[in-house]
């Protein structure tokens, strides 16, 4: 005969779990922090191929500027030498002007003046050009200095992103639930009645287990890939309340017997970091970071600037003229640049990482 008896568990419980539920649909439902992180991928990736087109732009740019400059080199050649033979012929009839007063000069004066023209214009062109061409590798160098920081911060949110999947599963696997299970189990002959019904509380708990497992990996947000990768986990489903609602024989040695219990699973440390194929480091993070919190960090920093013999001092230690590369501790710095007849630059920079410190040096108004 079946006995059926109140369901205590799910009496005392049920408080806990419609308040929370309540609570639940009170609050506004969380951000998933994986669902933020992919998004700021996404805006990383879309940064680095938007500094990929204006380098790829600027490169083209610098490439038109060298051809140029090589262009007017050559012309240059080429003008240097006409401003020579016009200058040679000029010579001549000079020299011809002392046994002929009346030879005419004007034509040649006037073809020597338009080589000579010709040349500085030359001249004048190939240093703006090489100016441009500066200030083109300028640009393309803070290019390619952006890139490796949006580089550097797009593997940043992949390694957080990673760490925030192993949080978000790690949570999923620690919820508890309640679950009402029933198995009849036919009871051996050679068993007595208290045997018979140890085995049938075993096996009904033992169903409760396995039906609770498979719910919660199911449950999970990344559950296809948990599944494929739980062979050797250890989930550790433990059985915390229970109570038997119903139980009796029924005939032909059949013990039926209907529980309700509360179940949990207290996962191995790196049971969140298997399931997802991860590096058990994710799981295992956090251990000796203090020492390793205390240690100085520091950076390669680069000085450069538009001028030639310089002078660079940082923090009141020369360095000499640009270029120069030193080692400093992250903070704030106090960098100078000068040279005579140019204004001084002086400025106070903060050191984050590696960085370059690009300089212009204005003319000074007085000189």
């Amino acid at each position: 005969m079946i006995k059926r008896r109140i369901p205590a568990l799910m009496l005392a419980l049920t408080p806990f779990w419609l308040s929370a539920s309540i609570s639940a649909e009170e609050l506004q439902q969380p951000v998933d922090p994986v669902v933020t992180i992919d998004a700021k991928i996404d805006q990383k990736k879309a940064d680095i191929n938007a500094v990929n087109e204006e380098s790829a732009s600027e490169s083209a740019t610098l490439r038109q500027l060298t051809q140029k400059q090589e262009a007017l080199q050559r012309e240059g050649g080429e003008l240097e030498a006409k401003r020579n033979r016009t200058k040679s012929t000029l010579d001549k009839q000079y020299a011809r002007l002392l046994d002929d007063p009346e030879t005419d000069l004007t034509s040649f004066q006037k073809q020597y003046q338009e080589a000579w023209n010709a040349v500085k214009e030359n001249q004048s062109n190939r240093l703006t050009n090489s100016q441009d061409i500066t200030e083109a590798e300028m640009r393309l160098s803070q290019l390619k200095q952006k890139k490796a920081r949006f580089s550097n911060e797009l593997e940043n949110l992949k390694e957080a992103r990673v760490e925030a999947r192993v949080k978000r599963i790690n949570a999923e696997l620690r919820e508890s639930d309640v679950l009402e299970t029933s198995y009849t189990t036919t009871c051996s002959t050679t068993m007595t009645l208290g045997e018979c019904i140890s085995q049938g509380k075993y096996l009904t708990k033992q169903k409760a287990v396995k039906t609770f497992k498979s719910k919660l990996l199911s449950n999970l947000t990344e559950s296809v890939l948990a599944k494929q990768n739980l062979e050797g986990v250890q989930l550790n489903i433990h059985v915390q309340e229970s109570q038997i609602t119903q139980s009796g024989f029924s005939g032909d040695n059949a013990y039926f017997t209907q529980m309700q219990a509360q179940l949990q699973a207290k996962p191995e440390a790196v049971a969140a970091c298997s399931l997802l194929n991860v590096e058990a480091r994710y799981c295992l993070k956090g251990q000796a970071k203090s020492s390793k919190n205390k240690d100085k960090q520091w950076a390669n920093v680069t000085v450069r600037s538009d001028q030639y013999n310089d002078a660079v001092t940082i923090d009141g230690v020369k360095y000499g003229s640009t270029p120069v590369e030193i080692v400093l501790p992250t903070g704030r710095h106090q960098v100078t640049v000068s040279k005579d007849g140019y204004e001084t630059y002086n400025r106070v920079i903060t050191v984050n990482g590696n960085d370059t410190v690009w300089v212009k040096l204005m003319p000074n108004k007085e000189s």
